[in-house]
């Protein structure tokens, strides 16, 4: 039986606390904030695209608890999801399957441009 994991994170408000980590936890914690900003994150995932300017960053992701948060719902474990200028999201499953099946139909719908966009271009060179 392995030992439990622990880190020691200094807080404004209760100073240096220890807290057990979970087993996902990356054990990297930031000093210097409230006990209930202290965030357990797990390692992300990064989805990019490649585009004639480069690489994109579309979405990060990752597993991630706030134990101590004052919003009750943030102290299970969520996935994190960093999405355009909105900044971090934190979803339950039922929610992460949602923004799944968003992104799917968004394939959908880019298809069936890029299939138009193929028509077009085809027209124009009959031209």
């Amino acid at each position: 039986m392995s030992a439990r994991r622990t880190a020691t994170v200094n807080t404004l408000d209760q100073g240096p606390v220890t807290v057990p980590c979970p087993s996902w936890c990356l054990g990297v914690h930031e000093d210097g904030l409230h006990l209930v900003d202290l965030a357990h994150e797990g390692p992300e995932t990064v989805l990019t695209v490649s585009v004639p300017l480069g690489t994109v960053q579309l979405l990060d992701a990752g597993v991630c608890q706030y134990p101590y948060s004052t919003n009750l719902s943030d102290r299970g474990v969520k996935l994190g999801v960093l999405l355009g200028l909105e900044g971090w999201h934190r979803l339950d499953p039922g929610e992460v399957y949602a923004l799944a099946d968003a992104l799917a139909g968004r394939v959908v719908e880019l298809r069936v441009m890029a299939r138009r966009l193929a028509e077009l271009q085809r027209a124009e060179g009959a031209r």
